[in-house]
């Protein structure tokens, strides 16, 4: 296993590898999002579906409205909640750019972003310039881990290198997933650590 400083790990994502990074709750493993080699391989490596989507870390609001294409009442939407919860476990459902590979989307059209709490992986997004995939760093069905000497071998032998930085993830919930609709109407796909009661209490209600 390879261990990178944050500058090499930056020129591997850069020729399209893919690594494994901290967040603020657990390993992801991820690469660019503009490279469908890079993304089809993160598949591989988890052994996940190609089914389903892999989450996206931006490294600002700017980065979002690049890869994303928004009606002026989503884009209010989306900056009231970045500034209500980011940097933080809040993940919002987009729809995705026509350039954005339907590997990450998984055919649905929408792109999930979130601006992490985790200064390693907001500059390594910073540092290619683009969103990075952030899928949990485990083979498919197994739990994701906040321990560096727990990440799986196998998994290990199939990335390009790892950054082991500090701040060390802290485990605990995984990050809230909403479809965001547009005026205040939302749809919870995953609960996690942002309770439905903190976006109603910002005005947000679930969509009929």
């Amino acid at each position: 296993m390879l261990e990178l400083s944050l500058e090499k790990a930056i020129s591997v994502l850069n020729d399209g590898g893919i690594i494994i990074y901290p967040t603020e709750t657990f390993y992801g493993i991820g690469c660019k999002i503009s490279s469908e080699k890079a993304i089809s391989s993160v598949f591989q490596a988890k052994k996940r579906l190609l089914a389903l989507p892999l989450p996206t870390i931006v490294s600002d609001l700017e980065q979002v409205f690049t890869c994303t294409q928004l009606s002026k009442a989503m884009q209010n939407d989306v900056e009231d909640l970045a500034k209500a919860f980011w940097a933080g476990p809040l993940t919002l459902l987009l729809p995705a750019r026509k350039n954005v590979s339907t590997l990450l989307t998984g055919g649905t059209g929408k792109i999930a972003v979130r601006l992490s709490s985790h200064p390693v992986a907001v500059a390594l997004a910073k540092g290619i310039g683009e969103p990075i995939v952030s899928s949990s760093a485990n083979i498919s069905g197994k739990n994701p881990t906040a321990c560096f000497q727990e990440l799986d071998e196998e998994l290990l032998q199939r990335v390009n290198g790892c950054v082991n930085l500090s701040p060390k993830p802290k485990g605990g919930q995984a990050s809230t997933i909403i479809d965001v609709l547009g005026s205040k109407q939302i749809k919870i796909l995953r609960n996690g650590a942002i309770s439905l009661e903190q976006l109603t209490e910002k005005g947000y209600a679930l969509a009929e």
